[in-house]
């Protein structure tokens, strides 16, 4: 074993914690789409704290061991470039969507309790925040394949945003429905 194949080890293991992280935001966000009582909203928007976590983990163990690998052996080519690209592009679509709009979404359910209001019910299934999750899986699906494949500029660029504007029809497709609804029943809703 040589430092290189503990650095690629780091490097993927970041992108599984990644991969991780945005399921578990995507289960929330989808689980919040069809919340129907107050309660069952918060729960599901504390779990996004453990993304507080294992995000920056995640960043860490695949930027510091991906610039070590393209500044030691790879080079810098344009699959890893516009990798590199895509993962700013990436956080910063977060950052602007899911980070400052699932904490507002949280202050606005607030006090309530038990069942929803038609206002909050549209706050939970806010098309942004969905749009977000959906396009950046598929930009990191995108990413995953440039890996892999180390194809050209031209193609990676294809590649990148075949899979963004993928990611961005799946949640354009799916942002009217939401599953299938939590709302209290029977002895649920007597306690």
């Amino acid at each position: 074993m040589n430092i290189y194949s503990i650095v690629l080890y780091l490097h993927i293991v970041g992108s599984l914690l990644l991969f991780v992280a945005m399921g578990i935001e995507f289960i929330t966000v989808s689980r919040l789409r069809s919340a129907g009582t107050a309660e069952q909203a918060r729960d599901w928007l504390s779990v996004l704290g453990s993304i507080r976590v294992i995000g920056p983990v995640a960043l860490v163990t695949i930027l510091v061991p991906g610039l070590y690998m393209a500044a030691t052996s790879a080079g810098w080519q344009g699959w890893n470039i516009l990798a590199l690209v895509a993962m700013v592009v990436m956080a910063a679509l977060g950052a602007a969507s899911n980070a400052a709009r699932l904490p507002a979404i949280g202050r606005s359910i607030g006090p309530l309790r038990g069942p929803l209001p038609p206002e909050a019910r549209v706050r939970l299934r806010d098309r942004i925040v969905w749009s977000s999750i959906l396009t950046r899986i598929g930009i990191g699906l995108g990413i995953v394949l440039l890996m892999t494949v180390k194809p050209d500029f031209v193609r990676a660029i294809v590649a990148l945003v075949a899979f963004a504007v993928a990611g961005t029809a799946v949640a354009f497709a799916t942002s009217g429905r939401a599953p299938s609804s939590m709302e209290p029943r029977g002895l649920e809703r007597a306690s």
